[in-house]
């Protein structure tokens, strides 16, 4: 085999930060795995050692482990509590859930009281500090930066008042939590994301908002903006670029120091509540302009993402339009085919499921450019 000389790979790995610097279009493609697991809608999955693990959801539901290597997914415990409407967030061996409604009934379901906390590698919950009643919430954006964890906006009376932008810190080597300065926006149903030294939030709406006149409903109300707050200066902005269709109940996540932002669902004056299947990406460096690019292959509200093994996972929600928590999540099998589905690895044969997972994989790869 003919060596590559080393100031190729270095002109080519060159290229290819160039290129990414300017574009991270990709492709969504529907998987096989080899069992079956439920559907859910306003849950959560976070990545960890090498494996993804999804979280609560409307109902009572375990823990679902996935292996990519064996395209399989494993159940695991179940939260003491039922928890929907959170983002959870990884870090370490262990996954925290800082907000989220436990249980109820909607529009009255009430905060959860207290971190919960989910160990990868004993299967077991334990309990935190939960924060201060007057500024519990859920439906907010959970993000991590150098240890410590962060919590941004959310609603803090179901689905029916109390949209915050309120931004908290929880420790969680003290088990402790610190209030922090206000975003600049109020929204709930939103998501957040760090990239280098800043938090970013997008999507979410005003869901406390009721029209006097009954002509458009909260599901119009989308956050367009998208707010930065700065780790090093301690300070709050607002980029320039607006998401071009918000929505409430969508994903952002960083892939390659890049934002994305999928899902949702959304309303107007002219058009009913619907979910969504756009997605949008955004390059902090270059915060002018967010682009679109493939669409996700089912449209999903209430979905959840997370980044592993430099693609992007995607997985549940409901595809009904104006769907209210308690009913049924989108009901699509996990043989479906969209694209260029990725086919498992030698075994058993598939087998059908009701909520497909979705990946993202970019265009250019350095292995390919090699």
């Amino acid at each position: 085999m003919k060596k590559i000389p080393a100031c190729l790979i270095w002109q080519l790995m060159i290229a290819f930060i160039s290129l990414n610097a300017y574009s991270q279009q990709g492709r969504w493609d529907t998987l096989l795995t080899y069992n079956q697991i439920n559907g859910r809608s306003e849950c959560a999955m976070a990545a960890c050692k090498g494996k993804l693990y999804l979280i609560g959801g409307d109902g009572i539901n375990p823990v679902e482990e996935f292996d990519p290597k064996t395209m399989r997914w494993t159940r695991k415990s179940t939260p003491p509590v039922v928890i929907h409407h959170f983002e959870a967030v990884g870090y370490q061996d262990k996954i925290y859930v800082l907000e989220a409604f436990e249980g109820g009934s909607f529009p009255n379901q009430p905060n959860l009281s207290n971190v919960y906390i989910y160990n990868t590698q004993t299967d077991t919950w334990q309990k935190g500090s939960g924060l201060a009643p007057e500024r519990r919430r859920a439906a907010a954006g959970a993000a991590e930066y150098q240890g410590k964890l962060y919590l941004v906006n959310g609603i803090q009376h179901g689905h029916s008042s109390g949209t915050t932008n309120l931004f908290d810190v929880y420790d969680p080597k003290a088990d402790s939590w610190s209030a922090l300065p206000d975003a600049p926006h109020i929204r709930d149903h939103c998501e957040a994301s760090v990239v280098g030294d800043k938090l970013y939030v997008a999507g979410g709406r005003n869901t406390s908002y009721r029209d006097p006149n009954l002509v458009n409903n909260y599901f119009s109300q989308t956050v367009l903006e998208v707010d930065c707050f700065d780790f090093k200066t301690g300070k709050w902005t607002t980029l320039a670029a607006k998401l071009p269709l918000g929505t409430g109940g969508g994903s952002l996540v960083n892939l390659n120091g890049i934002l994305y932002y999928m899902g949702g669902e959304r309303a107007t004056v002219t058009e009913k509540n619907a979910p969504r299947k756009n997605t949008y990406y955004l390059n902090p460096l270059y915060p002018d302009k967010w682009i679109e690019t493939d669409s996700l292959n089912f449209a999903r509200n209430g979905m959840c993402a997370a980044v592993l093994n430099n693609k992007i996972f995607a997985f549940g929600g409901s595809d009904e339009p104006g769907r209210m928590p308690g009913s049924p999540p989108m009901g699509m099998p996990t043989n479906t085919l969209a694209g260029n589905a990725k086919m498992p690895p030698p075994g058993p044969s598939p087998q059908e499921g009701t909520s497909p997972l979705e990946v993202y994989t970019l265009y250019v790869d350095l292995v390919e450019l090699l």
